[in-house]
């Protein structure tokens, strides 16, 4: 039991607290770069197994049941490319996981596969497309140099 008005001095309470500070920390850097190595080979397979997923379920919703309207073809298959390259990714999983969720709910059978693949376009949408992608290419990876002020550059006008 802890002595009153000593709480914040205990070992236990300060470590949860720096633990706290540092995983916020941490999970802040994550989110606002574009991870590369084992992160970056993850999120890329990520893509590519959601752009496998987009292009059948995508086909059948946009072309009805009579069959495979070329237009749903080819917007499913711009869709899956645009997830494969990393192309507009959060945006492009974002259109996938509501299609899925509208594929899920029509559809009648087995719709496990179906969920796993709303999943994970959902979880696509969450953590970004990762350095392998053209969105990393375009957005990130920005090297920002600071220059001094000197006294001449606006010190005081």
């Amino acid at each position: 039991m802890l002595p009153p008005n000593r709480g914040s001095e205990h070992p236990r309470i300060q470590a949860v607290a720096g633990w706290r500070r540092s995983y916020q920390h941490d999970v802040v850097k994550l989110i606002s770069r574009y991870p590369d190595g084992i992160t970056g080979i993850a999120l890329l397979l990520l893509r590519f197994s959601c752009a496998v997923a987009a292009f059948p379920a995508l086909v059948s919703l946009w072309s009805g049941p009579d069959g495979g309207a070329p237009a749903a073809i080819a917007s499913a298959g711009g869709l899956a490319l645009a997830l494969a390259i990393g192309l507009g990714t959060r945006v492009m999983g974002l259109l996938l996981t509501v299609a899925l969720a509208a594929v899920l709910f029509a559809a009648k059978g087995d719709r496990a596969l179906l969920l796993v693949a709303a999943g994970s376009a959902g979880a696509l949408v969450l953590q970004g497309p990762g350095a392998y992608s053209i969105d990393a290419h375009r957005y990130g990876r920005r090297v920002i140099r600071l220059e001094p002020r000197t006294p001449d550059r606006g010190a005081g006008a």
